[in-house]
């Protein structure tokens, strides 16, 4: 019944790929651009998800993390933040595009095998927007992703971290000058049951690591064992001031 449906669906309403614009079988994307998404990342740093040349030394993380403290223990992203990557993570800042959340984070989980291997009483956590931006939006994306993260991945989505600060755009801000604004953003809400967990850290894109940096200190202070960053675009060329 349900496959009759899902048919029938598919006929009245069929996909269009919003990367290429040809007809998508069972998602919204065709299954070239499905298979270029899966195998978007590469050789990456296992630490900040840092794409790497064939010949790079990883020892203690790459050229981007190695001997800097960074908050969470592991990132993993979906690919480098540049072309399809980075027009559906632009797109996906929109609310009207949140239909797209779902299927990004089920190619994530798909892409990744990592993503599957952690513990079954993991929590997937979104990082929260500050309440007046989020009153303003109506929507926060990291939370469109988590969701589908979560289902896929038959975990538990909670919301135990707050912004307990509004901070301002940082897109052209450095390195030091993000990791200052954002120390002490983050809190976690009292009684959360965090101790000893792992925590799926879910954001749409990272690039100096500072903002899921900030939020990962708070949830470990809150008891969290391991936080893993799970993003969709990994951003390169962040200047290091």
């Amino acid at each position: 019944m349900a496959e009759g449906c899902r048919a029938l669906e598919a006929l009245v309403f069929p996909w269009v790929c919003p990367i290429c614009e040809q007809p998508g079988v069972d998602s919204p994307f065709c299954e070239s651009c499905r298979n270029d998404l899966v195998n978007a990342s590469g050789l990456v740093c296992e630490r900040c998800a840092m794409p790497l040349g064939p010949w790079s030394n990883q020892v203690g993380g790459c050229f981007e993390c190695r001997g800097r403290p960074l908050g969470f223990d592991a990132a993993i992203a979906l690919g480098p933040y540049e072309g399809t990557i980075r027009d559906l993570c632009l797109r996906l800042k929109r609310e009207s595009n949140a239909w797209l959340a779902p299927w990004l984070a089920k190619v994530l989980v798909d892409a990744r095998a990592e993503v599957r291997q952690v513990p079954a009483d993991s929590w997937v956590v979104p990082i929260p927007l500050h309440w007046r931006r989020q009153w303003q939006r109506g929507y926060n994306q990291a939370d469109a992703l988590a969701r589908g993260i979560s289902k896929r991945l038959s975990l538990r989505l909670a919301h135990p971290l707050r912004r307990v600060r509004s901070t301002p755009h940082l897109a052209s801000a450095g390195r030091s000058e993000r990791a200052k604004v954002m120390r002490e953003v983050f809190e976690v809400r009292r009684r959360q049951a965090l101790g000893g967990r792992t925590v799926l850290l879910v954001d749409d894109i990272l690039t100096t690591g500072a903002t899921c940096g900030a939020a990962a200190r708070a949830l470990k202070r809150a008891g969290a064992a391991r936080v893993v960053v799970l993003v969709i675009g990994r951003a390169e060329g962040i200047p290091l001031k």
